[in-house]
């Protein structure tokens, strides 16, 4: 069976109006694939800028808001464990904490000590 026209109705082929309805709806397909094909760069390079910036957002945010466990240095509690501060204060923060002899100021440092946490300067003692 030979293929059909997509103009063709029950076998016979109607011209006329058929043919510039079909002819306009050619040429509108047609525009609008070429102006999707032209916006095609301006849209990936916009895409790739929001993926881009919502990736390094979301880093930005893990990496603030981390839980780190500082050692107190120099100070100890009474059972002579040393003390912990866990907080998600980044360093070079400076802290009060008691430590039973009064409050006391420390510096959150980046400095990784052997046990997996992170050193806190006294400030007050070096004075």
């Amino acid at each position: 069976m030979k293929s059909m026209p997509p103009y063709a109705v029950h076998g016979e082929v109607r011209s006329g109006l058929v043919n510039l309805a079909f002819d306009q709806h050619l040429k509108i397909t047609e525009t609008a694939m070429s102006v999707f094909r032209d916006a095609m760069p301006e849209f990936l390079g916009g895409l790739a800028v929001v993926l881009v910036v919502a990736v390094v957002g979301v880093y930005a945010q893990r990496r603030r808001n981390t839980l780190r466990r500082y050692t107190l240095l120099n100070s100890v509690d009474a059972g002579g464990s040393p003390v912990l501060h866990i907080t998600t204060r980044r360093a070079g923060i400076v802290i009060r904490r008691d430590v039973g002899h009064g409050p006391e100021r420390f510096e959150l440092t980046d400095v990784q000590l052997p046990d997996n946490t992170y050193a806190a300067e006294p400030l007050d003692r070096y004075v």
